[in-house]
């Protein structure tokens, strides 16, 4: 019989499974998803100031080596998309270690290229496998926190990603400078090895019980490969409000991307300026600015 007190009683069910894990666990898990949501901000920044070195060591030019830029970009969107979709279905712990493996294995490539379609390719993979670091992220923040508790919580996650979205650059132009772009790659993949460890680990599946795809499943196998749409996700576009907001951080990507990429050699050229370091140094502004 319904009463008056039964949407109170389910209001009070929904709100116990966020209190499935300890505040010091929460705490744990929002610090794992934003240094897997700074990991692609330091793939995609990182990249750009070493345009120079990388068109010289493949003796190529700037120009069509800036295309690496492009394709990182489409292939972050592709994944954003595919690795969303599948953690809804599949979990979010298991498609972080999904991801991590592409991460590692192309950020290796990228390292040891020795052709612009080498590059290309590993290049795609490595962002690829990184960009379900930001998507994820935020749907395992909601995962645990209560709607009027996320606040904080967003906040670390995307003041953790926009922190380095400011100083990648210059740590990428620093290293090119200073050591090798390649070996910076390296350590792109030893960090996206070790965050897969940590997740493996220490990472509990955050999803909510028995809202995954699999767990609808009647037959249950130990491999199970089910074909999911990453394109469902669009039809949220059809909010004006997500649209509006969509429309304006499409622009502030565009004004960045058309400003920094050629950066290097505009202000390079024009002032002289070969060290890549202060290259590097000449995105912070930028960066400072997305931050606040």
């Amino acid at each position: 019989m319904v009463s008056e007190e039964s949407p109170l009683l389910a209001s009070a069910a929904h709100e116990l499974i966020y209190d499935r894990f300890a505040p010091d666990q929460k705490r744990w898990i929002v610090f794992l998803v934003s240094i897997a949501g700074l990991l692609p901000m330091f793939v995609s920044s990182t990249f750009v100031p070493s345009i120079p070195q990388i068109a010289k060591d493949l003796d190529s030019t700037h120009a069509i080596v800036s295309l690496t830029v492009s394709l990182s970009i489409l292939a972050s969107a592709i994944g954003a998309l595919v690795w969303a979709a599948y953690s809804s279905f599949y979990g979010r712990r298991l498609i972080y270690l999904w991801g991590m493996p592409f991460l590692c294995a192309g950020s290796c490539g990228v390292a040891m290229a020795t052709s612009l379609q080498g590059l290309l390719f590993w290049r795609f993979m490595q962002t690829f496998g990184c960009a379900g670091g930001m998507s994820v992220g935020a749907g395992v923040i909601g995962d645990i926190y209560k709607l009027e508790e996320r606040g904080t919580a967003i906040g670390v996650f995307f003041g953790a990603t926009l922190f380095g979205l400011a100083v990648a650059p210059f740590l990428g132009g620093a290293a090119a400078q200073y050591w090798s772009w390649r070996n910076l790659h390296y350590c792109l993949g030893a960090w996206g090895l070790l965050q897969m460890l940590l997740i493996y680990l220490s990472f509990p599946e955050t999803s909510h019980p028995g809202t995954l795809g699999i767990d609808k499943l009647t037959r249950r196998r130990w491999i199970h490969i089910t074909w999911v749409n990453p394109l469902s996700s669009l039809w949220l576009l059809r909010s004006p409000n997500l649209s509006a907001v969509m429309l304006a951080w499409t622009l502030v990507l565009i004004s960045d991307f058309v400003l920094l990429v050629p950066l290097a050699y505009t202000i390079g050229a024009r002032y002289g300026i070969t060290n890549e370091a202060i290259i590097g140094a000449c995105f912070l502004p930028n960066g400072l600015g997305n931050f606040s």
